[in-house]
């Protein structure tokens, strides 16, 4: 099978037409924007019509929704498919990721069709400040979980808290160079690098080829229970859409709504989408 940017170059096209063949991000969402229950694969899958009648392109879940799929993942992905809108990844912590559990998760993501395991932990220090041993230990477990995600093709994503973008973007620069490019990815979450006094759109622009995708969230104030629908918050995401220019970066603008205390928020997931096209142009 031939792409359509070989075509294009075989065919001689104009470069004009060329550049519009060249990819652009996606806009995806979070589950969490919906108040769902584990274990209810119905309620999801409503969510999911919803979020394509809304105009994103993509979704990402906790585990605990689709792991009640797992022994019926061939019509369980079926009836994601027939949504219209992309597995992207299944979010859990490094915690839960027991070497008697994690690749069984794999596998079963896996085949629900999903691009990566979401993998989150907690920050190694909040002041961005930390040793050597602790970094090395993190980071040789990220590289560990990724062999397995890989093995299963899968993708594994680190995901970030405040404390990894404290200090200059310290430590999530120390992971980057810790870890293997082939093995680990990253999923940006943008609310909270700029909560951890971080600087998100330096980091795309400095690895936006380990970088998976983005959470798009902001808040009001400096904890996370003052999230508020994005453009209405104490920071905006304009110096990011200037850094994905710059890179052509290509991954997902993910809207993340109740990733804190307060699931949920529904209603801001149309205003969310339409800030994505006026701010990202996607």
């Amino acid at each position: 099978m031939i792409s359509r940017r070989h075509f294009l170059i075989a065919a001689g096209a104009p470069a004009a037409l060329f550049a519009q063949a060249k990819a652009a991000p996606r806009a995806g969402c979070q589950a969490n924007g919906f108040v769902l229950t584990a274990g209810d694969f119905a309620a999801l899958l409503s969510a999911l019509g919803k979020m394509k009648e809304l105009g994103y392109a993509g979704f990402e879940c906790n585990v605990r929704f689709v792991r009640g799929q797992f022994a019926r993942s061939r019509e369980a992905r079926d009836q994601i498919e027939q949504t219209g809108i992309r597995f992207i990844g299944a979010h859990m912590s490094v915690l839960e990721a027991r070497p008697d559990v994690f690749p069984g998760v794999t596998q079963g993501v896996a085949a629900l069709g999903a691009e990566c395991i979401v993998m989150s932990a907690a920050g190694l220090s909040p002041a961005g400040k930390f040793e050597p041993e602790a970094l090395r230990a993190k980071a040789a477990k990220l590289e560990a979980l990724a062999k397995t995600c890989h093995e299963n093709g899968l993708r594994l994503a680190y995901h970030n808290h405040n404390p990894e973008f404290a200090n200059h973007n310290a430590e999530m620069e120390a992971l980057a160079g810790a870890t293997s490019a082939e093995l680990v990815d990253f999923l940006v979450d943008a609310g909270h690098g700029y909560l951890g006094g971080g600087n998100p759109a330096e980091f795309l622009e400095r690895h936006s080829a380990r970088i998976l995708g983005v959470h798009l969230k902001t808040f009001r104030g400096s904890s996370e229970g003052g999230q508020v629908p994005l453009g209405q918050g104490d920071f905006d995401f304009q110096d990011l859409a200037r850094a994905v220019k710059r890179t052509g970066w290509a991954g997902w603008l993910i809207v993340e709504e109740g990733g804190g205390p307060t699931p949920g928020n529904t209603a801001a997931l149309g205003p969310d989408r339409e800030y994505i096209r006026r701010v990202f142009g996607v």
